[in-house]
């Protein structure tokens, strides 16, 4: 999206999300790295064993979904944007026989009542945050949890610098994800922020990598832009170890008061 490019309408925009995960379902796994490890960090806020009701939001291929399996809750409900993602995820993970997909947007889904609601790597697709964090709540059982990972303002910011182009997700601080969670209901029991820094071969390799895990689903550059902000973008964060972008990571755990 140039810098003179405006957000997509509602449908187009989940339409557009929903186009690009599918399109790149069987290269997710391979280039998804940075989201294993989230889900790794995540899963350390839950409590294990956790033998209760789940919603997993955003399942994907089920990256997250093995470490809530391994608490052993009582049902897991499976949800995602993209069918293709939960057919992936049912053709390549064993999942109990009592586990409920639910395929949709998850801001207009009908939430089920359980005891946890997590989700890895995917609050930012949200466009209306609060609001969805409010259904999340009524949602939850008495004294249920919300646990979370996302990505921070200061995420590709130096790619988004270069190309002078706003990001097509939600980008929140820290600072307003614990306001929007005060404001919906929640107690936050739990919060970690961390900064990566990866390294690329080359531009080209970085804006391939976003492609293939279905991070870049709106068509954003032109090809003369596209070949521009490579040029650019390899001239300015290059280092011996090839081109550079940093990631700025949140994670919540929350209760329902």
């Amino acid at each position: 999206m140039s810098k003179n490019s405006e957000i997509p309408a509602e449908s187009d925009y989940e339409q557009k999300v929903i186009e690009s995960f599918s399109k790149h379902v069987k290269t997710y796994d391979r280039h998804a790295q940075l989201q294993r490890s989230m889900a790794e960090r995540l899963a350390a806020l839950i409590p294990h064993p956790f033998s209760h009701k789940t919603l997993e939001i955003g399942c994907g291929t089920g990256v997250f979904t093995r470490h809530l399996l391994a608490r052993s809750p009582s049902t897991i409900i499976l949800n995602d944007i993209a069918p293709a993602m939960i057919e992936h995820l049912k053709n390549h993970l064993e999942v109990p026989t009592q586990t409920k997909f639910l395929v949709g947007n998850a801001e207009r889904i009908q939430i089920p009542k359980v005891k946890l609601i997590a989700g890895n790597a995917v609050f930012q697709w949200f466009r209306n945050p609060g609001k969805t964090l409010r259904r999340f709540y009524s949602g939850l059982e008495k004294e249920g949890y919300l646990a979370f990972s996302t990505f921070g303002p200061k995420t590709l910011q130096e790619f988004r610098d270069t190309a002078e182009f706003q990001s097509p997700t939600t980008l929140l601080s820290q600072k307003r994800w614990k306001t929007l969670l005060t404001q919906a209901g929640f107690e936050l029991i739990a919060h970690q922020s961390e900064t990566r820094q990866i390294f690329f071969q080359n531009t080209q390799s970085m804006i391939k990598n976003l492609q293939q895990i279905g991070a870049a689903p709106l068509r954003m550059f032109k090809p003369g832009e596209l070949r521009q902000l490579i040029r650019d973008y390899d001239r300015n964060y290059a280092s011996p170890q090839g081109v550079y972008t940093n990631w700025e990571l949140f994670y919540f755990f929350a209760v329902k008061k």
